[in-house]
């Protein structure tokens, strides 16, 4: 592997919804009137040999309904690009300034047919040609979504926010560590020195007002299985994470991802 070059997966839309995953883990959604284009570093999802990139358009009204919340649209010029690409250290992220490694495209600009039924999956594969580790989620047991992991889940986002609220940064780093340790190996780059510093000023930044979590409502929460049911994503309804930090200086919803996978009998953050 060229540790000179990283992979992006870059979601582009005109028109409409889109969602991208990378080997069914969910990378970027975008929908109007939001940015149209977006860059995401994926070196920590591709796995060796051949990698599946999808594209979904117009998903679901919810994330757990995102692949089946069947629906008709009338004609509206619409337009999504999904991508997989290659590009030198520095480069800008601009496709002519990579390697395309794969791509996907849905198009909709003559009314015909007049009506479609969304959502749509589109998918490729491509095998980018990186020897990263097998990756703990890929051996993570299949989870069923019921009550009992739901509160599982719950009590891995309690944790989240004492943590958070305690400015306990050494025990965040513990519930974290499989997901950091797998960055780093993803990112060599990056040191595990940088990333304690990181998480310690961020901690810091977070405990300069009183309230640094934002109110979760469990009502709102829709937790979905990704990556071939082996983790489970933290969404509320709106595609929103379930967990969100404050920023200091504005007061808005700051989101904070998480994606859990039962390794060693436990639910983990992994992603």
């Amino acid at each position: 592997m060229d540790k000179n070059t990283i992979v992006l997966a870059q979601l582009e839309t005109e028109g409409c919804s889109a969602e991208l995953y990378l080997n069914g883990v969910p990378v970027k959604r975008i929908a109007p009137p939001h940015v149209s284009i977006a860059n995401v570093a994926v070196e920590h999802l591709l796995i060796a040999g051949d990698n599946k990139l999808e594209l979904l358009v117009e998903p679901g009204a919810t994330p757990s309904k995102a692949r089946f919340g069947q629906h008709e649209v009338d004609y509206r010029p619409m337009r999504a690009s999904g991508r997989l690409i290659r590009f030198r250290d520095g480069a800008l992220g601009l496709v002519e300034h990579g390697d395309m490694l794969a791509e996907v495209n849905f198009i909709w600009t003559v009314p015909q047919p007049e009506r479609r039924t969304f959502p749509l999956s589109l998918t490729t594969t491509t095998d980018p040609r990186r020897l990263h580790p097998r990756w703990g989620w890929q051996d993570a047991p299949p989870l069923n979504l019921d009550e009992a992991l739901v509160e599982e889940a719950c009590t891995v986002l309690d944790q989240v926010e004492q943590a958070f609220r305690s400015a306990d940064a050494d025990s965040f780093w513990r519930m974290t560590a499989k997901q950091l340790a797998e960055m780093r190996l993803a990112y060599p780059a990056v040191t595990e020195a940088a990333m304690r510093a990181d998480l310690t000023k961020r901690m810091a930044h977070y405990q300069t007002i009183s309230d640094p979590v934002m109110a979760r409502v469990r009502s709102q929460h829709d937790f979905r299985l990704v990556a071939a049911g082996r983790m489970v994503e933290l969404l509320d309804k709106d595609y929103t994470t379930s967990f969100k930090l404050r920023d200091p200086n504005t007061g808005a919803a700051v989101p904070y991802r998480m994606m859990l996978a039962r390794i060693d009998g436990a639910l983990t953050i992994t992603r």
